[in-house]
């Protein structure tokens, strides 16, 4: 990953918070995780966590964590894809221990069935 620099010599930051929003309409499923984020856009699972940090304080994202990771949806009302029923079942799910489930190597099965 290339990073430039700006005038003062800091880094620039070149991740939009439209660009994050575009991740959620590129991937497969209706959650993402920063790792996601990070993948799709070149860039530090920190910066994909900051982004989304702040969308969540804007109320475009939500997130919960499940599983021992942190996953967001989109809030947005006018959005269709990708959006989540807080009321699934799926929330209802003991989150595993290390070793002691598989539900997060699981999740697609888990959301849709066995597709």
């Amino acid at each position: 990953m290339s990073r430039n620099r700006g005038d003062s010599g800091r880094f620039t930051d070149t991740t939009t918070l439209a660009d994050v929003l575009d991740v959620f309409d590129a991937v497969e499923g209706p959650v993402v995780t920063s790792g996601d984020i990070a993948e799709s856009l070149d860039c530090s699972r920190e910066t994909a966590r900051r982004k989304l940090r702040a969308l969540e304080e804007d109320g475009r994202v939500a997130s919960r964590k499940t599983a021992g990771r942190v996953v967001w949806w989109r809030t947005d009302p006018t959005a269709t894809d990708g959006d989540v029923d807080p009321n699934d079942p799926f929330w209802e799910l003991e989150p595993g221990r290390s070793g002691e489930s598989d539900v997060s190597e699981r999740v697609d099965e888990v959301l849709y069935g066995d597709a």
